[in-house]
């Protein structure tokens, strides 16, 4: 084989891995935005880079609405096996090699803290258990290298919810006024822990429910009646909107604050309007967010390890390069976990991918288990 043969290879799997095929470019760059905004945030560089996570859950509102609010009939399994191999796996690899890489070293606090961190995430309770031990925005949360895990337990404990109501809801207008009751009562329920102080509604499904609906009525609203002009120029200010949430929003902005439905709206008219000859401007980060959930994964993490090591804040240069190892590390876990784990899914047997996911549930909560044990007889009484 000729070495013009082998690049052209190469060149054809790098195209297939990070610029797949029948996906919108476009909306992968909108979580390719998403996680730059919150890497950025966690740096230190971006006051409102926090909205990141409020894009992520309406892009994950929509895809869920997708997979089983508009599927006639619903498949429960398919839908279940799906999520499990899409999100376990590189969470599980994750947790397991940052315990393994610091839990020796830190001290028995430390370790217990984490230990119990690191389970609560992989039984998809890490929002809960954040909202008993710290404030997402305090000092204090630069002690816990799984901490940005609660907005994966938010989704999973969201997938929960719109499965049962696709599972016992057969009737599309039944889903519908369900969703519309959730939406309307969650964000009731977010305006009222705002205004009570109740910080803690930060991490709460209930007060994050309604921007998950904003992403999954998209499938039952009607098409926006537009020119081609008015939604390229309604798509541009869109996303200019979301730039500017990103740099002049602050702490006090964050859900449960109303002022979070404006960059929940503006992803919404984003992905309602695919036809607009402004998507370029989003296309550009499109392989970013193919490999967005590995990079979420590693970045903090990245962050927490090495101010842990350096026993100081993480700034300038030296995080850039912290960022840049957790740029290579997600694009790893991309590659070497994420991918390959959601090919399988495509292609193996039923009875295969059920024994798959059966198999990946026991190891999350034996893992979770042994991380709990640790943090049993880690901590100082």
């Amino acid at each position: 084989m000729s070495l013009t043969v082998v690049q052209q290879t190469w060149i054809d799997k790098l195209k297939a891995e990070f610029f797949p095929l029948n996906r919108r470019r476009d909306v992968d760059g909108l979580r390719g935005l998403a996680v730059l905004l919150v890497m950025i945030f966690h740096a230190g560089w971006l006051s409102g880079g926090f909205i990141g996570v409020d894009i992520f859950i309406v892009i994950s509102g929509y895809f869920m609405g997708r997979s089983a609010f508009m599927q006639h009939p619903f498949r429960p399994e398919r839908f279940v096996l799906r999520r499990l191999y899409r999100l376990v796996p590189a969470l599980l690899v994750m947790i397991l090699l940052v315990c393994a890489s610091m839990l020796w070293w830190v001290l028995r606090s430390d370790r217990a803290d984490i230990a119990q961190n690191g389970a609560s995430a992989l039984v998809y309770l890490s929002n809960i258990w954040a909202s008993g031990h710290v404030g997402y925005f305090e000092g204090q949360s630069i002690a816990y290298p799984f901490l940005h895990t609660w907005s994966l337990s938010l989704e999973m404990q969201f997938y929960l919810i719109i499965f049962l109501i696709a599972l016992f809801l057969s009737a599309l207008r039944y889903r519908q006024a369900v969703l519309y009751v959730v939406m309307a009562a969650s964000f009731a329920y977010s305006l009222m822990a705002y205004h009570s102080g109740d910080q803690s509604a930060y991490y709460s499904i209930f007060a994050r429910l309604w921007e998950f609906c904003l992403g999954t009525v998209i499938w039952v609203l009607p098409a926006l009646p537009q020119s081609l002009l008015l939604s390229g120029i309604c798509y541009a200010l869109a996303v200019m909107t979301l730039l500017l949430c990103g740099v002049f929003y602050t702490l006090t902005n964050a859900c449960p604050s109303y002022m979070a439905i404006i960059p929940c709206v503006a992803t919404m008219l984003i992905i309602m309007q695919p036809q607009a000859v402004t998507r370029r401007l989003l296309e550009p980060l499109s392989s970013v967010g193919v490999i967005s959930y590995s990079l979420y994964l590693w970045h903090w993490p990245a962050i927490v390890m090495a101010t842990y090591i350096l026993a100081s804040q993480v700034q300038g240069v030296t995080m850039a390069l912290v960022l840049g190892g957790a740029v290579i590390a997600g694009t790893l876990s991309y590659i070497c976990v994420e991918r390959p784990m959601l090919d399988y899914e495509n292609k193996a047997l039923v009875p295969a991918r059920r024994r798959g996911g059966a198999m990946l549930v026991g190891l999350c909560i034996v893992s979770a288990a042994g991380l709990a044990w640790l943090s049993a007889i880690s901590r100082v009484h």
